[in-house]
Order: C-alpha cells, then sequence, then structure tokens
C-alpha cells in the first residue's frame, strides 16, 4: 500500500477531519473538555508527522483508492497538513487554556473555529488552517526568510521529498 498515496487521494482524511470534529462537536454541546482533548492529541500528532493520522490509517487499509485523480483532486498534501495541524493545535491550546482558566464560554465558542475547519475541509475542499499556512508560507518566502518557492511554484521541502518523489503529481507532459 502507497500510504501517501491513499491519504492524498482516498478517503482516510476527511473521515480523520470528520472524526476531529465530531468530537469537538461533543465537547461543545456537553460541556466536556476531555472530547476536545481526544481532538487535540489527533491533531498533535498531525502536527509532528501527517502520516500519524491513526483513523485516516485505518481507513485507507479497508476503503482503497482506485479511481483516477486529477490535481484538484488533492485533498492532502504532507506540508499544508502539517502546517495546517499546527495552526490548530496553537488555536486549541488557547482554547484549552480559556476553558482550564475559568472561561468556559469563552473557550467553547472559540473552539468552533476549528470545529468549522474541520467540517469545512472534507466536505467543501476548503481547509483554513491551510490556507493560513501558505498565506504565512508565502510572506515569509518573499521576505527570503525561508528558502524554497511560493505562489504555488513548488512547496517548502519539510520532510526531504521532492516533486520527483511524487510522480502522480506532474502533469503528463512531464513524465
Amino acid at each position: 500500500m502507497d500510504t501517501v498515496r491513499e491519504l492524498q487521494f482516498g478517503p482516510g482524511m476527511r473521515v480523520e477531519r470528520l472524526t476531529e470534529a465530531a468530537f469537538l462537536i461533543a465537547a461543545i454541546f456537553t460541556q466536556d473538555v476531555r472530547f476536545a482533548y481526544v481532538t487535540f492529541i489527533l491533531t498533535l500528532l498531525q502536527a509532528v508527522s501527517p502520516r500519524w493520522a491513526p483513523i485516516a490509517q485505518v481507513v485507507a487499509r479497508f476503503a482503497r483508492f482506485r479511481g483516477q485523480h486529477r490535481i484538484g483532486d488533492m485533498y492532502f498534501d504532507l506540508g499544508g497538513s502539517r502546517g495546517a495541524c499546527a495552526i490548530s493545535v496553537v488555536v486549541q491550546s488557547a482554547c484549552l487554556a480559556l476553558i482550564a482558566a475559568g472561561f468556559p464560554v469563552t473557550g467553547f465558542v472559540l473552539l468552533t473555529v476549528p470545529t468549522a475547519s474541520f467540517l469545512i475541509a472534507p466536505t467543501l475542499g476548503f481547509c483554513a488552517g491551510c490556507w493560513f499556512y501558505v498565506l504565512g508560507r508565502d510572506l515569509v518566502g518573499r521576505r527570503g526568510w525561508l528558502k524554497g518557492g511560493f505562489d504555488d511554484h513548488h512547496d517548502i521541502n519539510i520532510d526531504g521529498e521532492e516533486a520527483r518523489d511524487q510522480p502522480e503529481l506532474r502533469p503528463t507532459a512531464q513524465r
């Protein structure tokens, strides 16, 4: 099984995001912060490595991607997902800190932001965390503080992966 391909094009990451959203919704409606901790741990694992998505890995084993894909179909990319999860970890940390500090209403209201993102990403294909990550990466790249491309020229090399490692992402003319 090609794990990266399954995570990029298969249903695993969509199920992962919907599960994370379900735990946050449960936390918000029950006012039980333990549900939010589950999502926090899942998101933290993915911020360390996008391949550490346990629910997506299980789904990828049972529901394989067998279809054809186009560049526009790609839901998951390693750099964007890792950056989005890192941003989400910061937001969730702030929310959980507010709840622990005695401001549960503010914490749970702000917790709706990552919840909405976790719901919108798999259903509509827009990930707010990915958007903020790319915006920040491009800003840092334009300032010259980071080596690598911006404006979709090529992504920042985070895990030692380059385009030649992912031939399915290059247009057919270049293969």
